[in-house]
């Protein structure tokens, strides 16, 4: 499951010393990232050993066999090092190994992890790994040559014979890379570092530039990471030119693959193996001899490593490829991890096209100037284009929502509910003197009595609740998950009309009904009437919080005095969360006790809380924004004087999570946000209960009737 807490790029080092042994026992503070030659600052930092500190779960070993491109007698001999590595130790594994088989449009695998070596081994000595991956490996899609003259429409990939010199010749990805892709989605389902051995050849690719490998690359790229695969060819056989002679790695690594590619349009052959290896941190397994015995010795010096987090830099541009480079404050040692990742605009918020920043009083103008001279819609769309700098308190909101039709008035609201935890305008802050400490301490304590003993007496009250859902518009079927539409506006969803029971403290709903659409994301807020007082003020008043005086300010009836507070996270008092989090099995929502701040504006006299704002602190992503804002009035039921509430906005910021497919594989992916909002507006209060009066001139019906 993806952990929130940690940074969006995951790192795997494993630090060596001069003669080639691990090293373990390492702090944080002896080590420098490097992102494109500048300093990065760390978000977690955690060392393993195979003895003090294992990881969870442990490091899996993935053996590949690519029988398309291993003819007969170099396949047989693939298996028997598979089988080599699998019964050392008489079987008993350390690490837990997957098998993957790759064979003529087909991808199979064992049907789960195992540290039995043994039974491993017979699964590959009789090739019957169980389960099959996918529908096929034969990529639709040709990749299509641009250049040099005379090259045609390709072709670019070629498998292999029986002495590794290539022979057939295809212009679609090799079923071997598309097989890495499958894999690699599989495994990002599951967490934890990965050690990835191919056994074949793999697959030869020309020279030629083309379009549409930039975006394989960086796929692959990614996914590989997401997965944290580490991958090595495990072959003792090297690939060959025309010629016969064998081609190293060095052939392979083009100048756009040292830039991490700038261009829809670079060479093939930054698709090969050993590029695509070594940009994981992998390579090229050093044997000569003993194939099996290289794999055991590379999984044995992997269970001593670091894993380091952290945040990338912000960036506008699509697939900008960063370099990276792990540097250990000791002469002596050399760190050793992938060498790059592809930073994308969608890993931060964006921030909206075209957006004019009004105050209260310029929207009032604006909206003034333009009554009746524009159409409905237009006018809904000039407010969505429009952000307010200001608080739009719920009177001017009240008077501005009876000069405009539906549309735009749904327009105008959002736009108001969106600056509720804003500043005021400065003609609504009193100039009147704040008031001395012991002042602030009896509004505060009238406040707390006020909580604990007036909202508790509330009697058994019913009201209708009416909740405006906001949405932004949903992405197009053809937008990419890397950016954002920059349109931010919010339009109408679903509209709820519920009636809602308070007694002794609880809310309950009860006989709701529901119009419009919503796309299944949900915002819930409980507890209005009473409950998030309480909570917010047994946290505000708490110790190790803050609560400071912060203005006078003229409301509805009079001047009210408000404080800002702010909670830690010990408090453990305000749950933020969101549905749901990127996995493709299933729905795991995400909740985190948060620490809060906002804002509570009091009757100075009577002690009643009249406002009350909540803000999640929030320092890690999917969720960027949470928060609650209430409103509270007199209503007078029974010839008495109750303070209830009027109205309620809650706001979301979240990640989209949007499915795509590659490989012939589908998964979900983090999306741009997008910004959830309700506007709750409480009306029509009555006692809970039944009256009953006799009345004369009736006369009673016998029983039998």
């Amino acid at each position: 499951m993806p952990d929130p807490t940690q940074g969006i790029i995951h790192l795997d080092v494993v630090v060596k010393d001069k003669s080639g042994r691990p090293v373990s026992e390492l702090t944080e503070k002896d080590f420098s990232l490097l992102d494109n030659g500048q300093p990065q600052k760390l978000v977690t930092f955690k060392a393993f050993d195979e003895a003090a500190k294992k990881p969870v779960p442990p490091i899996e070993v993935i053996l590949v066999i690519d029988e398309l491109s291993l003819p007969t007698r170099l396949l047989a001999d693939a298996e028997k090092e598979a089988e080599a590595f699998l019964r050392r130790n008489g079987g008993h594994l350390e690490q837990p190994v997957t098998i993957y088989r790759i064979s003529d449009g087909k991808l199979r695998g064992t049907a789960d992890t195992s540290t039995d070596g043994n039974f491993l081994a017979d699964v590959v000595a009789n090739r019957r790994e169980p389960r099959s991956i996918g529908q096929s490996l034969a990529h639709p899609t040709p990749i299509r040559c641009i250049g040099p003259i005379g090259c045609g429409d390709g072709p670019f990939f070629e498998t292999y014979d029986e002495v590794g010199r290539s022979t057939v010749a295809s212009d679609k990805l090799p079923q071997s890379l598309v097989a890495l892709g499958s894999i690699a989605i599989e495994e990002r389902r599951k967490p934890g570092r990965k050690l990835m051995f191919w056994l074949g050849l793999g697959w030869r690719l020309n020279q030629g530039k083309s379009i549409g490998v930039f975006d394989n690359l960086t796929e692959f790229s990614t996914r590989l990471r997401e997965a944290r695969i580490e991958l090595w060819r495990a072959t003792e056989w090297p690939s060959y030119d025309d010629n016969g002679h064998p081609v190293p790695i060095v052939d392979y690594i083009y100048p756009d693959y040292l830039r991490g590619g700038t261009s829809q349009e670079i060479d093939v052959g930054i698709l090969g193996m050993q590029v695509i290896a070594a940009l994981t941190g992998g390579g090229e397994l050093e044997t000569r001899n003993d194939l099996g015995e290289a794999i055991g010795k590379r999984v044995d010096e992997a269970s001593r490593f670091y894993t380091l987090t952290f945040d990338p830099p912000r960036t506008n541009v699509v697939d900008e490829y960063h370099s990276l480079k792990v540097i250990v404050n000791r002469d002596d040692l050399t760190a050793h991890t992938r060498t790059g990742y592809y930073d994308e605009p969608v890993y931060y918020d964006q921030s909206p096209d075209h957006i004019e920043r009004v105050t209260v009083a310029q929207l009032e103008d604006e909206m003034g100037k333009v009554r009746r001279t524009v159409s409905d819609s237009m006018e809904a769309r000039r407010l969505d284009r429009m952000e307010l700098t200001e608080r739009l308190n719920s009177t001017k909101l009240g008077i501005l929502e009876d000069m405009v039709g539906r549309k735009a008035r749904q327009a105008l609201i959002a736009l108001a509910d969106q600056s509720v935890f804003l500043a005021p305008p400065a003609e609504e802050i009193a100039a009147t003197p704040p008031p001395t400490v012991a002042e602030k301490r009896q509004i505060i304590a009238r406040a707390i009595e006020y909580v604990n003993q007036t909202i508790p007496k509330l009697p058994d009250l019913i009201a209708g609740r009416t909740t405006m859902q906001f949405l932004e518009h949903a992405e197009k079927s053809d937008t990419p998950w890397k950016t954002a539409d920059g349109d931010q506006s919010l339009h109408a969803g679903e509209i709820s009309k519920a009636t809602v029971h308070f007694s002794n403290g609880r809310e309950v709903v009860e006989k709701e009904s529901v119009k419009g659409t919503s796309r299944g994301q949900a915002l819930n807020t409980m507890g209005t009437f009473g409950p998030i007082l309480a909570n917010v003020f047994v946290g505000a008043t708490a110790p190790q919080s803050q609560l400071t005086w912060s203005r006078w300010e003229r409301g509805a009836n009079g001047l009210e005095a408000v404080f800002d507070y702010r909670v830690p996270q010990q408090a453990g008092l305000f749950v933020a969360g969101f549905c749901c989090l990127a996995i493709d099995e299933g729905q795991y929502p995400f909740e985190n006790k948060a620490p809060f701040h906002g804002e509570f504006a009091i009757d100075p006299d009577s002690g009643a809380v009249l406002r009350l704002t909540v803000q999640a602190d929030l320092w890690r992503l999917p969720l960027e924004q949470s928060g609650v804002m209430v409103e509270y009035g007199p209503l007078t039921l029974g010839g008495k004087t109750f303070i209830c509430p009027k109205r309620s906005v809650s706001i979301s910021r979240q990640r989209r999570i949007m499915n795509i497919a590659e490989w012939h594989e589908s998964f979900k992916v983090y999306a741009p946000f997008e910004t959830i909002l309700n506007d709750m507006s409480f009306h029509q209060y009555r006692f809970f209960g039944s009256t009953a009066r006799m009345l004369p001139g009736f006369t009673e019906v016998p029983a039998n009737h």
